[in-house]
């Protein structure tokens, strides 16, 4: 079976996944697995077929009405271990990219994470060309592509999640609280990080290192908080048009692959790293599920177990969950017992909910007693 990875990132290909399939058609003796990070859009009608299989790392809005969508649990370091040690072998890769450099290369604009990876070890490359893509530094680049076709017009940019509302508010003042100076944080996307970023605008010295750099990284850029001499590293940049066009423009913004964001190793050489993470709910013991809720599938590993262990064993770092004290139903986010865990409590130094902050210390029966009184 052929396995096509189809690129995540702001840009997600379209009109590239229909000429692979036309170029290259599956068969029953030759069927093709089609690959998946986070779709936020729908797929192309008439995709799915006999000899056509579709699976995810990261299951998103896009995919949510496919039958029969395989989840591939993989983390983003993972991801990359697998490409390296031949495990997950490509034969093709389909992205979203600018028009060509002087070499034929293609730059893909505002994403790096595992499409570095995937761009050097894929056979075939499938190019939706958009000639006004952005170019944030440190994007992956492709070779010479085996397919052009040129990208229908984007759509407009959907956040992955609505503003923040007084709930994720109070979560975050209570996740400010717990910050140590001049850390590094590693927000990530949705309404607890945007919160968050409002909640540190008047601090001084910040460093970002986050899988996304979203809305929250550019408000504090624009706030003045971050310390002015160091780089922004994320693996991606996420957001409508003004996120992407200070990520173009400021000189610290830097993307770079998951082998470094998302190798713990690397993560825990950064003093002071406060990674923010969110859940669907945690167990007594400070487990998080980020990925099933009443059977079904809501996310998928993503990065946070890298960013969670790196966190853990930075100097002075901290890993924080941080969710609503009920689920959307009125049921309590603090259960028995999870469907499954995504975040093991030996890497989580603190909860966090509206009613407040647990911070893990010595006695497990405080620990325990602590979780039940913000839930």
């Amino acid at each position: 079976m052929r396995t096509v990875l189809c690129a995540e990132g702001l840009f997600e290909p379209s009109a590239g996944l229909r000429r692979y399939l036309d170029l290259w058609p599956p068969s029953a003796a030759d069927p093709v697995r089609l690959l998946f990070g986070v779709r936020r859009t729908p797929l192309p009608a008439g995709l799915a077929g006999p000899y056509v299989e579709i699976g995810t790392f990261m299951p998103g809005r896009g995919l949510r009405d496919v039958p029969d969508l395989t989840y591939e649990r993989y983390s983003y370091s993972q991801i990359c271990g697998s490409l390296t040690s031949g495990r997950l072998r490509l034969d093709a890769l389909i992205a979203v990219g600018g028009g060509p450099a002087a070499s034929g290369a293609r730059s893909l604009g505002v994403v790096n994470g595992y499409l570095q990876l995937a761009g050097e070890m894929a056979r075939t490359i499938v190019l939706e060309e958009m000639a006004d893509l952005p170019s944030v530094p440190g994007a992956a680049t492709v070779r010479p592509p085996d397919a052009v076709i040129p990208a229908p017009p984007a759509p407009g940019f959907r956040g992955l999640s609505a503003a923040p509302d007084p709930i994720s508010r109070r979560i975050a003042a209570h996740v400010a609280s717990l910050l140590p100076p001049r850390c590094t944080l590693s927000l990530g996307v949705g309404k607890v990080p945007d919160a968050l970023a409002e909640e540190c605008r008047d601090m001084k010295g910040l460093r970002l290192v986050s899988g996304a750099l979203a809305d929250g990284a550019r408000m504090l850029a624009e706030a003045g908080a971050l310390d002015a001499a160091a780089e922004v590293i994320g693996m991606s940049v996420i957001g409508g048009p003004e996120v992407i066009d200070w990520a173009a423009t400021d000189p610290r913004v830097r993307l770079l692959p998951s082998t470094l964001v998302h190798d713990p190793g690397w993560l825990s050489g950064r003093e002071r790293l406060v990674t923010v993470l969110g859940a669907l709910n945690v167990d007594g013991a400070g487990n998080a599920n980020a990925e099933r809720v009443a059977g079904r599938l809501v996310s998928g590993l993503g990065g946070a177990p890298d960013l969670a262990a790196g966190a853990a064993a930075s100097p002075g770092g901290l890993c924080v969950i941080a969710l609503p004290s009920t689920s959307r139903s009125g049921k309590s986010a603090l259960v028995d017992s999870l469907e499954t865990v995504t975040v093991e409590t030996r890497h989580v130094g603190a909860v966090v909910t509206e009613n407040g902050a647990a911070v893990k210390g010595a006695s497990t029966r405080r620990w325990r007693a602590d979780l039940e009184r913000i839930f």
